[in-house]
């Protein structure tokens, strides 16, 4: 992701688009595993499996377009609006993947343990 955000704001100069590249990748190197565990919780606790999915994605989604959108705000990216994009358009099919295998790794723990 660093690298589409560096791309994105490559026309505001080298240091500019490098510090906000920067930014998305420390962000994603940090924050991104404490998404993936809000969504791993979210997704095995609720019984209903659509619900389940939709709930952790939506979750996850909303969490990590906030979370990056206020963190180029707050640090004055050149472009914060499109830089937020590619994370909008690549986070939810990530997240439906990662949804998914979460569920069946937890399904499957849950009938070892019975």
């Amino acid at each position: 992701m660093g690298s589409v955000v560096a791309y994105i704001n490559s026309d505001h100069g080298i240091f500019p688009a490098g510090v906000a590249a920067f930014k998305q990748a420390i962000y994603t190197f940090f924050i991104g595993g404490i998404i993936i565990r809000i969504l791993d919780i979210t997704v095995n606790r609720i019984h209903k499996k659509l619900l389940a999915y939709v709930i952790s994605i939506l979750l996850a989604t909303f969490l990590t377009t906030t979370m990056v959108f206020f963190v180029h705000i707050m640090r004055g990216t050149p472009k914060p609006l499109e830089s937020t994009a590619a994370t909008i358009i690549l986070a939810p099919p990530g997240y439906i993947f990662l949804a998914y295998f979460k569920r069946k790794k937890g399904d499957r723990e849950s009938d070892n343990d019975v």
